[in-house]
């Protein structure tokens, strides 16, 4: 898609019926003919009356927050565990939205095999959602039997585990492939992994040069206002966060919003249901990151690891930090 304006507004409250003003709503949808766009996109959830509603005035269909973000979790899922999650989260977000379709959920007529007098097409396509939804939700929880199930043969073992996490974009994928060797999907785009992928490493000690083993496990990136019905779609891949040893909060230096990324990192932890081990703080593309937000990001975390995880800058420093929290944590 391509974005032809970008129009904004402040209230003191949402509006009820179209979230924006009676008059912010006269004036996109002007600017929706005039530019001939055939998408309108707003930046925070709407409730399904209020998307009705804007789609009356402006003409084109509307879309929130959350059904964007859907949208790209559907272009990006390549395995069955990611699919699986991104279907559930989408039918959970359609089935309150089913109502207000016009005609197309006019009545049937009764007759053998409809219940009294007519069953809407309303209401039989939200049974089938309903029955799609909790065939899914058992798969999920499949799922997170599995992951459990390694993540005990590894404990077992006595392998201690790190997660990668940070928000979407900052580089996560490229550190795991430059630490491990692996070859996760890396790009530079929105949610390009999915899916959570475990590979081992093995570090050398500098001090007393023995050679430990752990796992490093890539995450999915975490996004500003996460929509609820993501959060419960993808528990199975978040619960790779919350029984980790220690995790690695991965910052991209170079954006401008870095500090309001780690805030938005550190909230949804704060959510997860139970609390995260250690956590080391890694400032990413420091190439590419300005002087001054680099002096910043150190002088308001001085114990915090900068890299280049694209050009294999400050590797050597994190691996040892690694194993100093990895230490830290298993003793305690």
């Amino acid at each position: 898609g391509e974005v032809v304006e970008t129009i904004r507004q402040k209230r003191s409250r949402p509006h009820p019926r179209t979230l924006v003003g009676e008059g912010k709503v006269q004036e996109i949808a002007l600017r929706v003919q005039t530019l001939g766009a055939t998408l309108v996109a707003f930046d925070r959830s709407l409730s399904p009356a209020q998307i009705r509603n804007l789609e009356a005035h402006v003409g084109v269909r509307v879309v929130d927050r959350t059904e964007l973000i859907l949208d790209i979790f559907a272009q990006r899922a390549k395995s069955g565990a990611g699919k699986l999650q991104v279907e559930l989260a989408q039918l959970e977000y359609q089935l309150p939205r089913l109502t207000g379709r016009g005609q197309a959920m006019s009545r049937l007529g009764g007759g053998i095999g409809t219940r009294g007098p007519g069953e809407t097409k309303l209401e039989t396509e939200r049974r089938a959602i309903q029955k799609r939804i909790g065939r899914l939700q058992k798969e999920v929880t499949g799922l997170q039997e599995h992951r459990a199930r390694l993540r005990q043969r590894r404990q077992q073992n006595s392998v201690p585990s790190v997660a990668i996490i940070g928000y979407t974009n900052a580089g996560k994928s490229t550190l795991l492939n430059r630490l491990t060797d692996a070859d996760v999907y890396a790009a530079d785009q929105l949610f390009a992994t999915l899916d959570p992928t475990t590979r081992k490493i093995q570090i050398a000690d500098d001090d007393s040069c023995d050679v430990k083993s752990l796992v490093l496990t890539d995450t999915v990136g975490f996004i500003q206002d996460l929509p609820p019905a993501l959060m419960d779609a993808f528990r199975a891949t978040l619960e790779e966060v919350t029984e980790a040893d220690a995790l690695i909060h991965v910052v991209d230096a170079s954006h401008s919003a870095w500090k309001d990324h780690i805030h938005s990192v550190m909230g949804l932890l704060g959510q997860m249901p139970i609390a995260p081990g250690p956590i080391l703080l890694v400032f990413n593309k420091l190439d590419e990151a300005s002087t001054d937000a680099l002096e910043l990001a150190k002088d308001e975390y001085p114990q915090a690891v900068f890299i280049s995880a694209a050009n294999n800058l400050g590797l050597d420093t994190l691996k040892q930090k690694v194993l100093q929290l990895v230490d830290y944590a298993v003793a305690s």
